[in-house]
Formats: structure tokens, sequence, C-alpha cells
């Protein structure tokens, strides 16, 4: 099966091509917030250089977000959109699960993420324990060891540079710093397709001109 996987939930937008398990093809490049202007002719690029055109794609997997908001909806719409004309597949990869993908824990370690929210914020996870969910940076070690019921963690992501504690060992070098499209291809790949009428972004935190003042 062939899948395409993107991600435009931060400032580093990426699309990721594989054939069966095996990665074909991956471009990166940082747009800030042009998201809908870039994303298409990136998409287009990619699949011109290994020959695939969008109905030779089976399933196509898209980052869901938390991040920027605008860039989350921009992925989704456009995967849904491809996705309803094709009648490909769909699955949405969090960038919480995406930054961690591969993360290989020490003994005794629990696997967490955390990456920015603005605002004085982190989107953070415990892996098969915590939710996502935004809490303040000042808060996160401690909602993350709570998570981790007092276990060492080791914390993907580029949020993890804003945490300090003697149990928590961050990891936010490439390509764990921030969600990537070939992570979250590989997750795709592992996992059932959602339905395409329920894939939504996973904001985790209401969207700022929605959030009650």
């Amino acid at each position: 099966m062939r899948l395409v996987a993107i991600d435009t939930s931060t400032a580093l937008a990426s699309v990721a091509l594989f054939e069966g398990d095996r990665l074909v093809g991956e471009s990166e490049q940082r747009v800030q917030n042009a998201h809908g202007e870039s994303l298409l002719p990136a998409l287009d690029a990619a699949l011109a250089r290994v020959g695939w055109r969008p109905r030779d794609v089976g399933r196509w997997g898209v980052g869901v977000g938390p991040g920027s908001f605008t860039g989350t909806r921009v992925g989704v719409a456009t995967v849904k959109g491809i996705a309803l004309a094709t009648g490909a597949q769909v699955v949405g990869v969090t960038s919480l699960d995406a930054v961690a993908h591969g993360v290989v824990p020490e003994p005794g370690e629990v696997v967490a993420s955390a990456l920015s929210a603005g605002r004085g914020e982190l989107f953070v996870q415990v892996a098969g324990r915590r939710a996502p969910s935004h809490v303040r940076v000042e808060r996160a070690a401690t909602w993350l060891l709570d998570g981790a019921a007092g276990a060492r963690v080791v914390v993907a992501g580029e949020g993890a540079l804003a945490l300090t504690h003697a149990a928590l060992r961050a990891l936010a070098t490439p390509p764990h710093d921030v969600p990537r499209a070939a992570a979250i291809g590989r997750l795709a790949l592992a996992r059932a397709p959602d339905a395409l009428d329920l894939l939504e972004p996973a904001y985790v935190r209401p969207p700022e001109i929605t959030t009650p003042k």
C-alpha cells in the first residue's frame, strides 16, 4: 500500500511518502504561518519526484495537532478533501504521539511528550497513562511525574527544554523535537483507518477565538 503523510501543526511543514513500510520520499520546509499557500505545491512536488498521483495513494496520514490552530486545520482539510475525491483511507496522528515515536526509554523510565502551546503553557502527555492536556510551564514537571506514578520520565519534544527536574530526561533533538510526517506515516501504517467524517483537529486547548475572556 502507498501512504502519504503530512504535518502542518508547527512552523516545520513536512511530507513523507511510503511504499509499504519503506520510506521513499520526504521533504521539510519552515513556512511559519503560510501552510495554506505552501502545502499543496510541496505535496505536488513530493508526489512528482516518485511519479505518483493522488489517486495512487491508498492511505493518508495527517498530523491532527495539538499545535498551530490554522496549520492543523489546513492539513486536516487538505487530507479530507483528497480522500473524499479518491476514496483513500485516512489516519489522524497527534503531535504528541509523533514526537515520541521511536523513543527508547531507559530501564525504569516512562515516555512522555511536551510541546510548546504558547501563552506560557505546554501541551503534554504521558504515553498510555495520561491523555493530552495543556498545563502551565511551571506545573508541567509535576503533571508529568504524577502521571508516571513517580517513575523517571523521558520527555520527547521541544517543550521538554523548558522543564528542569532531576527525574525528567529531555529528548528534544531531531526527529523528536517537533512532529514530522515520517513519524506520522509510520504510526498511520500501524493503525486502523479513521472514519473520514470523524477526522478532526485535536486542539486540546480551545482555539483562542473561543476562549472565554
